[in-house]
C-alpha cells in the first residue's frame, strides 16, 4: 500500500465460527475496506438490518446522526449499543449491517492511516466475539 498508488488486496480468512471475507481497494488519498463475515454455526439467519451515517443530517445538524433500516432483534440491538459500532462509523461513508448469516462493514480511512486499518479490523474482531457471547446465552437459556 506504501509503494502502489492504486491497489486491491482480497482474502479469505476463519476465525472460530467465522468466514471472513475482506475486500481492501485504495487509491491516492483513501483506503476502502470491506468485511464480510459468514456465522457458519448459526441456526437461523440473522434479521436483516442497516446502519449507516446520514450524510445530509449529520451536516446540517452538526453531530452524529444514522439511518437503520430493517428490523429489530437481539442482535440489532447488540450493533446499536456497541462501542465497537460506534467506533466503526466514525470512518468514511460507513455501513455495518446484517444480511442473512452476515455481518458486514463497509467504510473509508485516509490512506496513511494505518492505525486505523488495524483498529478497524480489531472493532469487527470483537463485534464477532459479541455476536457469539449473544448467541451463546441464548443457547444456555
Amino acid at each position: 500500500m506504501k509503494t502502489l498508488l492504486k491497489g486491491e488486496v482480497n482474502f479469505v480468512e476463519n476465525y472460530s465460527n467465522w468466514v471472513m471475507s475482506v475486500s481492501v481497494k485504495w487509491n491516492k488519498r483513501t483506503t476502502t475496506i470491506y468485511l464480510s463475515s459468514r456465522k457458519t454455526n448459526l441456526e437461523t439467519e440473522f434479521v436483516n438490518c442497516t446502519l449507516s451515517k446520514s450524510q445530509f443530517l449529520t451536516f446540517i445538524s452538526r453531530s452524529e446522526t444514522y439511518n437503520f433500516l430493517g428490523d429489530k432483534s437481539k442482535y440489532s440491538e447488540l450493533l446499536l449499543e456497541s462501542i465497537e459500532t460506534q467506533h466503526l462509523m466514525d470512518s468514511k461513508k460507513p455501513i455495518v449491517k446484517l444480511d442473512g448469516k452476515c455481518l458486514v462493514f463497509k467504510g473509508g480511512i485516509r490512506k496513511k492511516d494505518f492505525s486505523s486499518l488495524s483498529n478497524v479490523f480489531i472493532l469487527f474482531e470483537y463485534l464477532m466475539n459479541k455476536i457469539d457471547k449473544l448467541q451463546d446465552e441464548s443457547l444456555i437459556k
